[in-house]
């Protein structure tokens, strides 16, 4: 587009109008709000933060869409546009700290060179060292204490704006990067920031001070993201695109390196958020990974320890190559993805198409300490999506459904329903002790629109750094029939939790569920934030239909607000989640 604008030379009216579209439709990506701050908005505890409410708005601008310079993010790792390889290791990344005549800075230049490049303990650069296998050093010619904290030529709240520095050009951090690229440029070669030679620094990080909207929910902040403005030229490359984190949490000297690490995920290797970024109530792959709630994890849940990238992340970051299952194995060895870079792909015969699943062994060990649980976990691909945007769990129409998706053991779909951040139900065997992943589970594993896929993954062992499990991916064996042909009219009963009528409902629905298996079953409602709000049914139940109403009250007799609801069903044979709306 910049050979364009110079072939043609447009008027000049006319390039300063193409370069403010440029400036205003390039992607952003941004952390996920703190588990604390997502439910309290969903709760209506606080507003809806600005970055929050305007997501359509943030699309439209081009939120979660590529780049229009610099696409070439894996170039970074293994090639050059030329074709020839990135040897090294060292990553080059630049960082610049900025303050404000309203804002002044209250952490010393010195803690971010720790921070960010110090070669050990809870560091930017550790942690990609660690879950890279030692193919990404990050380091930097300018350390942040060379340059300093440099004031911007306008006040934070200019650039601000009380809409998370995302409002429109210039009242947005994308002219604070100009700004503060224009204020440091004769201290800096930025060249030396072009790791692959393709004419564009890399990695520009940018430090602001005071706390991140993504942990107060203020709109006077700036929400962390990665973002991009219209290619400035200096020292023979382009600055196109940056990052945006803040100088602390709620006091000087308490910043983490999650929000630094899921946002050098979107910049170094054009990953996409995976957590909900419609606004949906959804919690995307939760705390399994780096782009979603992963970014908090730690001993305080502030982001200290967060944790690796998932099986399809570290795929596309260049880090790991998965071994393609083409052919039935028994009780195949799955090392800890921490230290191996095992992953598994299954699908029918091995086929490469868009849709797969992901095998991985996610041990709690190294930055995945602080992992809800141990044990192999189950991810649903569909490339053919773009993102995590479209939840789905049974029942929904299978057409919309994410990109990455966790299997869950549970089989309750809490990550999509939004109950939870991820516990020990989801991986396998977990704390249900799920042995089986195959058509006949819940979850299973057919494909989303075209039936069943034929994978099974059988006799998984204990939760181990080498754990084993049967993979198959060609067509089922035929089952045994235990039902007997006495009454070859009599059809078998299909377990199935029906949609609640009517729906929405004021002031009692009906709850209509069918089991096959008589034995213990248990119906309950849960609020957004995945809070249990009433039992309806906890008892042996026989087999065939049954019918419960709820009459909007909780267990103490008090009426529940209007909102939407979620009732659970848990029974021998399946389990099954629903939603509803009651309005008062």
């Amino acid at each position: 587009m910049i050979q364009t604008l110079n072939q043609r030379k447009l008027p000049t009216v006319a390039v300063v109008l193409v370069l403010s579209l440029i400036v205003t439709v390039m992607s952003v990506n941004a952390s996920p709000p703190h588990p604390q701050i997502r439910d309290e908005i969903a709760t209506g505890k606080i507003s809806t933060p600005y970055f929050v409410a305007h997501a359509d708005e943030h699309q439209a601008k081009g939120i979660g869409t590529p780049d229009l310079y610099n696409n070439n993010n894996h170039s970074i790792l293994k090639y050059r546009p030329d074709g020839t390889p990135v040897v090294t290791s060292e990553r080059r990344a630049l960082c610049l700290l900025v303050q404000f005549s309203d804002q002044a800075c209250s952490v010393s230049a010195n803690f971010f060179d720790s921070l960010l490049f110090d070669t050990a303990g809870n560091t930017v650069r550790n942690y990609y060292n660690e879950v890279s296998y030692g193919q990404m050093d990050m380091i930097s010619v300018n350390l942040p204490s060379s340059i300093g904290w440099t004031e911007a030529p306008q006040t934070y709240d200019y650039y601000v704006n009380n809409k998370n520095g995302t409002g429109a050009y210039p009242n947005n951090t994308q002219k604070l990067c100009e700004d503060l690229v224009d204020a440091v440029d004769g201290q800096i070669d930025f060249s030396n920031y072009d790791n692959d030679g393709d004419g564009y620094v890399d990695l520009l990080i940018i430090v602001h001070t005071g706390p991140g909207a993504e942990y107060t929910g203020h709109n006077s902040d700036i929400w962390s993201h990665k973002w991009g403005i219209s290619p400035r030229l200096k020292d023979g490359v382009y600055i196109s695109s940056y990052t945006v984190q803040p100088e602390f949490w709620s006091h000087a000297g308490d910043m983490t390196i999650g929000v630094y690490c899921h946002e050098l995920g979107h910049s170094f290797f054009g990953l996409p958020d995976l957590y909900d970024i419609d606004g949906s109530g959804s919690h995307g792959i939760g705390k399994w990974g780096i782009m979603s709630y992963g970014c908090w994890l730690g001993p305080s849940g502030m982001g200290e320890s967060p944790s690796h990238p998932c099986a399809w992340c570290r795929v596309q970051m260049g880090f790991a190559t998965p071994t393609v299952i083409s052919a039935n194995s028994n009780s195949h060895p799955i090392g800890l993805v921490e230290t191996t870079g095992e992953i598994y792909r299954l699908w029918t015969g091995g086929g490469t198409g868009d849709e797969y699943f992901l095998v991985e062994n996610r041990q709690k060990t190294g930055f995945d300490s602080y992992l809800p649980e141990s044990g192999l976990l189950i991810w649903h691909i569909d490339d053919a999506k773009t993102n995590n945007t479209q939840e789905w769990w049974q029942g929904e129409n299978p057409a919309y459904h994410y990109r990455v998706a966790l299997e869950q053991a549970d089989g309750i779909w809490e990550l999509e329903l939004g109950l939870d951040y991820g516990d020990d139900r989801d991986p396998f065997p977990g704390g249900l002790n799920r042995r089986t992943f195959d058509a006949l589970t819940t979850p299973n594993s057919d494909s989303y629109e075209d039936g069943v896929s034929f994978v099974k993954v059988d006799n998984i062992s204990l939760s181990a750094e080498t754990m084993h499990a049967d993979f198959t991916v060609g067509f089922a064996a035929d089952t045994d029939d235990d039902s007997g042909d006495d009454n070859p009219d009599q059809l078998p009963i299909t377990p199935v939790l029906n949609q609640n009528y009517p729906n929405p409902f004021n002031p009692s629905t009906t709850i209509d569920f069918t089991i096959s298996i008589s034995g213990k079953v248990t119906l309950e409602i849960f609020n957004l934030i995945g809070q249990k709000v009433r039992t309806l049914l906890d008892e042996t139940t026989e087999t065939g239909p049954h019918s419960v109403i709820w009459d909007g009250t909780n267990e103490y007799g008090k009426e529940v607000a209007s909102g939407v609801y979620f009732y659970r069903i848990v029974s021998e044979e399946f389990s099954q989640t629903k939603k509803m709306t009651l309005l008062q």
